[in-house]
């Protein structure tokens, strides 16, 4: 098989190139550490298999496994990742992902396991993926059923600590909507005070540390 290995953690990198070619015997076409340029690659080259990050330095893998699937659907996809959110594992479901490796295993058995699978066509997921969605599923109030894929977005937002007058910037709605909007969320999760709402964020994955606006020079 032909291999794309999209990782920006070097270390990483090299132990699933050389899992792939010394267990496997698969060919690896590439390894990139950045999401457009890894990609760009795997538009170019049409792997049989992507090994992809989820937590990248300049894009989300997800979205890049959305854009991959579109482009290439005969191409199989395992997600590699120590994120356990429920707004990254739901994503992991609904995309339809061959695959997903919980990189807090820290097992080389499972990752050797996963590949194999993944590129016979089978399909591998760690437990923390039956276990968040599938508890997720059962909650009655659940944020996917209380608030609207447009609220879920503010959401992100509000968990970056931003301001109304900042959320109505980058969405180009008024100050007092967005002001609005956050006391409409606050009241459908049950949850009275902006901090606590921006831990909300964070915890379920609507928001990462990574993805906070940077902060001005001086």
């Amino acid at each position: 098989m032909r291999i794309a290995i999209i990782e920006d953690h070097t270390l990483l990198a090299e132990l699933l190139t050389s899992v792939c070619r010394r267990d496997f015997k698969f060919t690896v076409v590439a390894c990139e550490n950045e999401g457009r340029k890894g990609l760009a690659r795997v538009l170019a080259l049409k792997p049989d298999l992507v090994l992809l990050d989820i937590s990248l330095p300049d894009a989300d893998g997800l979205d890049l496994a959305a854009q991959i699937q579109a482009a290439l659907p005969l191409t199989r996809l395992l997600a590699i990742s120590s994120l356990r959110d429920p707004v990254t594992l739901k994503r992991v479901r609904e995309l339809g992902l061959h695959g997903f490796l919980d990189k807090r295993e820290q097992n080389v058995g499972r990752l050797r396991e996963a590949i194999r699978l993944v590129s016979q066509g089978h399909s591998y997921f760690s437990p923390v993926v039956n276990d968040v969605v599938g508890a997720l599923n059962r909650d009655p109030k659940a944020f996917f059923r209380v608030l609207s894929e447009y609220e879920q977005r503010i959401l992100a937002l509000i968990g970056q600590a931003r301001s109304d007058e900042e959320i109505a910037a980058h969405l180009k709605i008024r100050p007092n909507t967005a002001q609005s909007r956050r006391r409409d969320i606050m009241a459908k999760l049950g949850i009275h005070s902006t901090p606590k709402l921006i831990r909300y964020a964070i915890e379920n994955g609507f928001t990462r540390v990574d993805n906070f606006p940077k902060a001005p020079p001086g």
